[in-house]
């Protein structure tokens, strides 16, 4: 029964996501995370993506694998419209800005691009939340990605 509710996510993850367009995605249930299938690059290094998704909020995260560090090349957030997903904010490091990835890192990161978005939408609406309430808002919507998704 698992095996079939993680291949359904799997797939429902490959079709909904534009990010995934044409890629495999596999789940890996120990990290509760979706992994696309890799490239090696001529250095040796590989490359992939790991996305968490929960029913508001995608949070896709490009990685790459050298010989000695995990490193994360990039984040991408994505909201669902009702229909698919729409990307909202994105961030790169890469040349001598590279970051050693960590959970805590990237998870405080998107945190931080949800914010940064909110407070976006919140001038173009005209209306007033205060930084402590979107902060909090902005950690559920990122937390409420790690949570397992239960059939």
């Amino acid at each position: 029964m698992e095996d079939m509710k993680n291949n359904s996510l799997v797939k429902l993850a490959a079709k909904a996501l534009p990010a995934l367009c044409g890629e495999q995605v596999t789940y890996n249930a120990a990290k509760n995370v979706y992994l696309t299938l890799g490239f090696t690059s001529a250095a040796g290094n590989m490359f992939y993506r790991a996305i968490r998704l929960s029913n508001r909020l995608v949070v896709y995260y490009e990685l790459g694998q050298g010989y000695i560090h995990t490193f994360l090349n990039g984040i991408k957030l994505f909201c669902w419209d009702g229909q698919k997903a729409n990307l909202i904010a994105q961030k790169y490091w890469g040349g001598s800005n590279w970051q050693v990835f960590s959970e805590n890192f990237a998870k405080e990161q998107s945190i931080l691009m949800l914010k940064e978005f909110l407070q976006g939408q919140q001038k173009l609406l005209g209306a007033y939340v205060s930084d402590h309430d979107l902060n909090c808002f902005a950690r559920n919507l990122v937390e409420e990605t790690q949570h397992k998704l239960l059939a």
